[in-house]
């Protein structure tokens, strides 16, 4: 039973990078550094069972757009529900690797990224998957738009600062989550 459970949470946290879904106050810290005061074109990845989703659709105005990016199609009803519960927002699921989505430039105000980074290989080289994402998410950001993402270390910081040019503009540290969780803020 024991090891049952210990193959679980080890298949989730390397396949996922997490144990239980994210807290509240995780996601109010990463929902809340969004300025939701206008229309706003949002980027979501790594959905999951939609924590962060749920928080974002009750805060964005009917004119903002939601594209909710999400691998795993075992996740969909939870997203689909949120979706039905609120179709005066227009909100989008796409189930794919979200490189796809990444290819348009400054298409987005807002990148809410859930993804675990530190599970990707290492920036070896200019053509490694992560630095390839990272630069994904810097070229389809709007000029003063805001890239969010946690990690459960302080991990990859340096990684994200060398793609976007300068120093991170904010580290907050969540304890009350399941592991505690640094939200990172960049600004493009």
């Amino acid at each position: 039973m024991a090891i049952n459970i210990y193959r679980k949470i080890k298949r989730n946290i390397t396949e996922d990078g997490l144990i239980v879904s994210s807290s509240g106050f995780l996601v109010n810290t990463m929902v809340g550094k969004i300025d939701f005061s206008r229309p706003l074109r949002i980027l979501e990845i790594g959905s999951g069972k939609g924590p962060f989703t749920r928080e974002i659709i009750r805060r964005m105005s009917t004119e903002s757009v939601l594209d909710v990016c999400e691998i795993k199609s075992e996740y969909n009803p939870w997203i689909e529900r949120l979706m039905i519960a609120n179709p005066h927002k227009q909100v989008t699921l796409h189930n794919g690797c979200v490189t796809e989505l990444l290819n348009t430039p400054e298409t987005y105000d807002v990148i809410v990224s859930s993804l675990p980074l530190k599970n990707f290989e290492r920036m070896k080289d200019q053509n490694a998957f992560l630095n390839r994402l990272i630069e994904g998410f810097k070229f389809a950001l709007k000029e003063g738009g805001i890239y969010l993402q946690y990690q459960y270390f302080r991990s990859n910081k340096a990684d994200i600062e060398r793609v976007f040019g300068k120093e991170m503009d904010e580290i907050d540290f969540v304890p009350l989550n399941i592991l505690p969780a640094f939200v990172y803020s960049m600004t493009k």
